[in-house]
């Protein structure tokens, strides 16, 4: 898990810089693998989940269409109760590009 947070966070520094060069194949399974991560029940420490929402409010820097839809989706999905990283994200979001 370490690794995993570590590599998120590596990321995250490579998109501030210039994310807008990933094809939308990579950032539709960055989107998917991060999203996934913030979601996670079990076996995800707090620090990937962290990690994996700053990659996600990173990412929207060039992709905020995509990353905002992923997340709206969780909010919209029926049955489901949005974690509260999802929350957070969007509200890093906001202070971020609102």
């Amino acid at each position: 898990q370490g690794d995993r947070a570590q590599t998120y966070r590596e990321l995250e520094s490579t998109l501030r810089g210039d994310g807008s060069r990933l094809r939308s194949g990579v950032v539709n399974r960055l989107i998917a693998e991060a999203s996934h991560d913030i979601r996670a029940a079990q076996g995800v420490t707090e620090d990937v989940r962290t990690a994996a929402s700053d990659v996600l409010v990173a990412l929207a820097g060039s992709h905020f269409h995509f990353v905002m839809s992923e997340l709206q989706g969780h909010l919209k999905a029926p049955g489901a109760v949005p974690e509260e990283l999802v929350f957070v994200t969007l509200g890093k979001l906001a202070s971020s590009y609102g």
